[in-house]
């Protein structure tokens, strides 16, 4: 991998990390390395952060259940006109990706 796709922008990182949260393999440990990053993580784009608020109110949701109720959330929280779509068209990121965000965003 080249040095310019291993340090993306913290917000293409903070994405690809809540596509992660969204998908439905994402094992426990690694929700939870990733819920604990995020929460201390200052956000770069501040719909990320209304989509995690929401995601980590419903850290045991199944990849359906969240695609069915992450918009309704959003809104009941103010923030109607957010687009979640960016996030479920994303792949998630393999776990060596997720390993190597997580330390970017510690940076």
């Amino acid at each position: 991998m080249d040095e310019a796709k291993r340090h993306l922008p913290a917000a293409e990182i903070e994405r690809s990390l809540l596509a992660a949260l969204c998908a439905p393999a994402l094992d426990r440990q690694t929700r939870a390395q990733i819920l604990q990053r995020l929460a201390a993580h200052i956000f770069a784009n501040p719909d990320h952060e209304a989509i995690f608020r929401v995601l980590v109110k419903i850290p045991r949701a199944t990849a359906e259940h969240i695609r069915e109720t992450l918009r309704a959330r959003l809104t009941r929280l103010g923030f109607p006109d957010i687009d979640v779509e960016p996030i479920f068209e994303l792949a998630p990121p393999s776990a060596k990706k997720i390993t190597m965000f997580l330390r970017q965003l510690s940076r």
